[in-house]
């Protein structure tokens, strides 16, 4: 009897230790995240152009000379922090769409992959909805594009393919890649070609890399590009204005 319930302390024991060994792990991984730069934090700030709401759910960019009607909501790259896409986003409302970027939970996208909900619910004037996301943030971005097609109308990768198969599905996409980006390759997307929506544009920006779309700094693993990030964003914002104007 004694050595039962000493057999079944220990296995107690020891799930409590691989329990507090994966949280140890888990909250080591989600502490070091990418931070957004003195660019990216300056236009935080509202202008002319845009007015700017910080939630501790969304970083939203509301146009101020024009009635939008078209919402983009923007989903983080994984382990990367909203802030460093208000430059991006800013740049969109500037050309009159309203532009909000997606708070993740210990930023990842995959721990918020319905957060567009709320989005769309609390802005009920916008009748056209597109949804973005950067590398991981694209492939939740269209998780979420999947299951909701009554509600999304374009799906745009920044760096990014679908996990899920979404050839069938009724919103169109558009797919933007810099040529030099290391983390997600040409490979990448045409392993993976099947799987996105019919209706694809896809744009390869020349000398482009994958930490551009955001201003973040330098991530490891990414080739340095031989453009500059303000070219890189402002031919994505010129492509992302095409595709939307197209919708």
């Amino acid at each position: 009897m004694k050595y039962i319930k000493s057999k079944k302390k220990l296995i107690g024991i020891t799930f409590l230790i691989i329990f507090l060994t994966a949280l140890a792990a888990f909250t080591y991984y989600v502490s070091d995240y990418y931070h957004a730069d003195k660019t990216a934090i300056s236009a935080l700030k509202s202008t002319e152009s845009y007015n700017v709401m910080d939630t501790t759910n969304a970083i939203t960019f509301t146009p101020t000379g024009n009635k939008s009607t078209t919402g983009i909501i923007i989903y983080p790259g994984a382990k990367v922090q909203a802030e460093a896409y208000s430059v991006l986003a800013s740049k969109l409302a500037e050309n009159g769409y309203t532009t909000i970027i997606v708070k993740m939970p210990f930023n990842l996208a995959f721990f918020g992959v319905n957060k567009a909900d709320d989005i769309i619910a609390k802005h009920g004037k916008i009748n056209s909805w597109v949804i973005a996301g950067h590398s991981l943030g694209g492939v939740f971005a269209s998780e979420y594009a999947i299951n909701h097609q009554d509600k999304i109308k374009g799906v745009i990768y920044f760096a990014a393919y679908p996990s899920s198969n979404a050839s069938n599905v009724t919103f169109k996409a558009l797919s933007i890649r810099g040529s030099l980006d290391g983390l997600t390759t040409s490979k990448d997307i045409s392993e993976n070609l099947n799987k996105f929506p019919a209706n694809t544009t896809f744009i390869t920006i020349a000398g482009g890399n994958h930490y551009n779309f955001g201003d973040y700094g330098v991530q490891q693993g990414d080739n340095n590009s031989t453009i500059t990030r303000e070219e890189q964003q402002n031919k994505t914002v010129s492509y992302v204005i095409e595709f939307l104007k197209n919708l």
